[in-house]
C-alpha cells in the first residue's frame, strides 16, 4: 500500500512546479518582551518547493536571522539568533497570489560576552505572498507560541526546477 502511494504521488507531482527559493527577510519581534529588547532581525532562507498537482507544493524551509540588542535597554549587548527548520503546504492561486502553512521546529539562542542559551521548541508560520516574473514577495507570521513570535517581510528569487514553469 506504501508503495502504490509513493508512486502515485511521484506520477501526479510530475505536473507540479518544483523550485528553490533564495530570500532575504527582516523580522520584526513581537511580544513576551522581546519588542523591547530586540531591533528587527535580518536574515534569510531557502526553501525548496515540490509541485504536487496543479495548485499546491510541499515546502521545506531552513532559514537564520540575527536580532541585535537594542543599546537603550540593559540588552544592549545580547543577540538572539532564529534558526526555523520547517515543512509545510503552499496552494497557488491562477492570480499568483499564495498561502502557506509550516510547522517544524525553531531553535533560538541568545548570546552575550561570555554566555550563550539554546532552545529548541516547537514551531508554526502562516505565509501569505506573491509571484511575478521569479520574485516571490511574502509577509510571514511565525510562532513557537509562548516563547518567540515574529512578523517577517520576505523577497525571495525562485529557480525552476524542472516541471511546469
Amino acid at each position: 500500500m506504501l508503495a502504490f502511494a509513493l508512486s502515485a504521488a511521484a506520477c501526479y507531482a510530475q505536473t507540479g512546479n518544483n523550485q528553490v527559493s533564495i530570500g532575504a527577510e527582516t523580522n520584526f519581534p513581537l511580544g513576551n518582551g522581546y519588542s523591547a529588547i530586540y531591533h528587527p532581525g535580518i536574515g534569510g532562507n531557502v526553501k525548496g518547493l515540490y509541485g504536487i498537482g496543479d495548485a499546491a507544493q510541499l515546502a521545506f524551509t531552513i532559514g537564520y536571522n540575527s536580532f541585535s540588542g537594542k543599546s537603550s535597554s540593559e540588552f544592549g549587548k545580547q543577540t538572539l539568533s532564529l534558526l526555523p527548520i520547517q515543512a509545510g503546504y503552499r496552494y497557488n492561486l491562477k492570480s499568483d497570489f499564495y498561502a502557506e502553512g509550516q510547522a517544524g521546529v525553531g531553535i533560538l539562542t541568545t548570546k552575550i560576552p561570555g554566555f550563550s542559551y539554546s532552545q529548541t521548541n516547537f514551531a508554526a508560520a502562516i505565509n501569505v505572498g506573491h509571484t511575478f516574473g521569479g520574485f516571490d514577495a511574502s509577509i510571514r507570521y511565525y510562532t513557537e507560541f509562548d516563547v518567540f513570535s515574529s512578523f517577517a517581510i520576505r523577497l525571495a528569487y525562485n529557480i525552476p526546477l524542472g516541471g511546469k514553469k
